[in-house]
């Protein structure tokens, strides 16, 4: 008897289960205590709660229906599935993927496949909070989907921001311009009432722009976001540093909130980055990404020019004024690249081991320059230790002129999604080939 069969058998008060004793019905909980018990798989993760809620009608009845939640909903935001890179030309919405896009679990290991019929004419520019950021390539429309439930949040055609910005050169054309406006990192907030807000740092035009689900018109913001540094989403907020003058030598930690309704005439306004952080630039002499670990913030860097060790740090330290590397990430890898990502080798349940046997726990995989004494320039991934501050090879290989030859190794799909101009465009990362936009 399978494991879900008995189980069934079970929950409906099946007092055989083949081994001849008596169990409860679990069939019978209390409403009330069902709900309890499905808010905390919830918290653990979405596919978990889908299946705890297959398990009786009694089960589903007593709890929440994703579908028609994904979006509106945080608590149902795929924030641990990432888009899977499938390489060879395969970018999502390709005709032989026939409408399917695989995704991958960063805790489990686990993969699963979703049918997105959407991305035939829609490309990916972005991912917040697990949900995909679209672009229809016809005009241009924005669109928030759940890659699970099928829900999406539709919001105005970039576009209508043209009108908005900054006279550009004269020999730019409307699609250079219109691809400007693609390059874009995407914070995403819910308020209890659902209504959706949707925040792009707009990288290339160095300005934000922001709108609610059913506006009229994208609103710029009327300060530049030249000065700040690789902006990143966190719990609804975006965050960037910036560098101040080599005189004064800090590094400065912006935090970036979402619109809020003006005192005047209550109409949203986004407020000014506000200063959270400041340190010496000795402490953070180069800075790598932000990446979130865990539900914190956290700034990997580089702590002197020659690019031999790696730090971390937490956001909240550095706002509370502690300026002290963190040493201990646990069962965790971070990758780092235009994104960063943070993978839990935390051994799966029932089993004592994990599903990443190629990761080591507590390091950082990154693709520093190495120098072979007997060849030029080269790149491959690396892997730092945070304990003991060795490099070792993360993979076989010089990443420069072509990515591995197939079968990929996982950590390589990884680095991909790492990378924008990657990890939705059906290449594998190889830092010394550029690919276009799809």
């Amino acid at each position: 008897m399978s494991p879900c069969s008995k189980l069934r058998r079970l929950t409906c008060g099946d007092d055989d289960a083949g081994d001849g004793k008596m169990f409860p019905n679990w069939a019978s909980l209390h409403q009330g205590l069902v709900e309890l018990i499905g808010c905390r798989v919830l918290a653990g993760d979405l596919h978990d709660y889908v299946r705890f809620r297959a398990v009786c009608s009694h089960w589903s009845a007593s709890t929440a229906r994703p579908r028609g939640r994904g979006v509106l909903d945080p608590r149902f935001h795929p924030r641990r599935w990432m888009m899977l890179p499938e390489g060879h030309g395969l970018h999502p919405g390709h005709p032989d993927l026939c409408g399917f896009v695989r995704f991958f679990n960063l805790d489990t290991g686990a993969f699963a496949r979703a049918h997105l019929p959407l991305l035939a004419d829609h490309v990916v520019v972005d991912v917040v909070d697990g949900l995909l950021l679209l672009h229809r390539n016809d005009d241009t429309a924005i669109g928030l989907l759940h890659p699970f439930s099928g829900d999406v949040a539709e919001f105005l055609p970039l576009a209508s921001l043209l009108p908005q910005m900054e006279p550009q050169p004269s020999y730019y054309s409307e699609r250079t311009k219109r691809s400007m406006l693609m390059r874009v990192r995407a914070s995403v907030t819910v308020t209890s009432s659902g209504a959706i807000t949707l925040v792009l740092a707009l990288d290339l035009l160095h300005r934000v722009a922001y709108a609610t689900a059913g506006d009229q018109r994208w609103t710029l913001s009327a300060w530049k976001l030249r000065l700040f540094l690789k902006p990143v989403s966190f719990q609804g907020k975006l965050y960037a540093y910036q560098l101040s003058s080599f005189d004064i030598g800090k590094v400065y930690i912006y935090q970036l909130d979402p619109p809020c309704a003006d005192a005047g005439d209550g109409q949203p306004r986004l407020p000014l980055p506000v200063k959270i952080a400041e340190c010496p630039k000795d402490k953070l002499c180069f800075i790598l990404h932000f990446v979130e670990c865990c539900s914190e913030l956290l700034l990997v860097s580089y702590n002197d020019v020659s690019f031999s060790k790696l730090l971390v740090y937490r956001v909240a330290d550095l706002v509370s004024g502690k300026i002290e590397p963190v040493t201990d990430i646990g069962d965790h890898t971070l990758f780092i690249g235009d994104r960063s990502l943070c993978v839990s080798l935390s051994p799966n349940k029932g089993s004592r081991t994990s599903s990443f046997p190629s990761m080591s726990p507590n390091s950082i995989v990154c693709m520093p320059n190495l120098t072979d004494p007997y060849s030029e320039m080269f790149y491959r991934f690396e892997q730092y230790d945070l304990s003991t501050g060795i490099w070792t090879p993360a993979s076989d290989g010089d990443v420069f002129r072509r990515p591995p030859p197939s079968p990929h190794r996982l950590i390589h799909h990884i680095f991909t999604s790492c990378h924008y101009d990657y990890w939705n465009k059906g290449s594998m990362y190889c830092c010394g080939s550029e690919t276009q936009a799809t």
